[in-house]
């Protein structure tokens, strides 16, 4: 975990919890509060490492604290390109609150995990469903048996929807937060400079910050942009960099959030609640309706909210997720406006 007074502690490595569980106890960290002028214990997350074939991660793990009644299906949640699980520390925080088990794993190319060569790891498709799937298995997200997704931003999130939409024994539900979902929805200029025309992208660098900072509503904490900008300012800058343009130019972007829509159009494919912010600067509605019509997925949306919702309000995003998550999958008990245009703040009175 990170505090304000340096970087994080040295990870400590899981056990093998593909056949045993490992029990932990709840993390805290040390945080300034402005209010009482005073240093105070905040639930957070513990740091981890494990080892797949060809890749040493690095994920981060928040538990109830003592006294809470513990979910019985963990939450694991997928960053998107260029981001990191630091992206989730806030989220998880308030669903641990409420009893669930996170995990929020560094993927390939990103944060404290390795960075591949792309001739080693395509970072396409594939390669990162292959990837997470080998994640899963080596570490105690199921053990109890499927657990339930939470995916953001852009190409990584899509390709952990694949592999949801592959492997629902391993998913019981999944909530998208704002991501690119059909045909309206463009890549930022941090992504879209990669597949320029005539190659004129090729080599540029990794502008984590722009790519974080303005697709929000409100700015982003030099503390929290610093996380985010880590890998690619860090000593595995250029593999980052790398990474982060092999992951942006592996596949075609509007046919995999094609490749998305049909494959979670298929039955028997896990529910799918998305938590929408409806003030992003980088993707429109108008694409979510049409693709929850689509797959037949229910939605919340909230007002001046940015790019990031768990970023910004991450107790009225842990809110939702938790009605989803806890839901009987009842239309009454989700309470969600469906295939309906937005004409007040949806949930907000839940």
């Amino acid at each position: 975990p990170r505090s304000r007074g340096g970087r994080a502690r040295a990870p400590a490595r899981a056990a093998n919890a593909a056949r045993v569980a490992v029990v932990r106890a709840a993390t805290y960290t040390e945080v300034f509060d402005a209010n009482s002028g005073q240093m105070v214990k905040t639930l957070s997350q513990a740091v981890e490492t494990v080892s797949t074939p060809g890749l040493e991660w690095r994920y981060r793990v928040g538990v109830p604290e003592d006294g809470v009644e513990v979910k019985p299906n963990k939450v694991l949640l997928v960053h998107g390109a260029g981001m990191c699980a630091y992206t989730y520390q806030k989220l998880m925080r308030e669903l641990q609150k409420i009893g669930y088990e996170c995990v929020a794993p560094d993927l390939p190319g990103h944060g404290g995990t390795s960075k591949p060569s792309p001739s080693a790891f395509k970072y396409d498709s594939k390669a990162y469903a292959d990837a997470l799937e080998a994640f899963i298995a080596e570490t105690d997200v199921v053990i109890n048996g499927p657990c339930d997704l939470v995916v953001s931003g852009f190409y990584t999130s899509q390709h952990a929807l694949l592999l949801a939409a592959k492997t629902p024994e391993l998913f019981r539900r999944v909530v998208v937060l704002n991501a690119p979902l059909g045909n309206g929805h463009k890549l930022p200029d941090p992504l879209a400079v990669y597949s320029r025309p005539f190659g004129m992208g090729k080599g540029a660098p990794a502008d984590i910050y722009k790519l974080a900072y303005f697709g929000n509503e409100f700015a982003i904490g030099a503390d929290a942009m610093e996380e985010y900008e880590f890998a690619v300012a860090g000593p595995e800058k250029d593999a980052a960099r790398d990474a982060f343009e092999a992951t942006a130019t592996a596949v075609d972007f509007k046919k995999l959030m094609e490749d998305v829509r049909a494959a979670h159009m298929k039955p028997g494919t896990p529910k799918i609640r998305v938590v929408w912010g409806v003030g992003d600067k980088y993707l429109n509605d108008a694409p979510m309706f049409k693709w929850a019509e689509d797959v037949r997925a229910s939605f919340d949306c909230m007002r001046k909210v940015g790019h990031m919702p768990h970023e910004d309000f991450a107790e009225e995003t842990a809110r939702f997720v938790d009605a989803f998550l806890a839901s009987d999958m009842k239309v009454s008990a989700l309470g969600s406006v469906r295939l309906g245009k937005i004409s007040k703040d949806d949930d907000y009175d839940r």
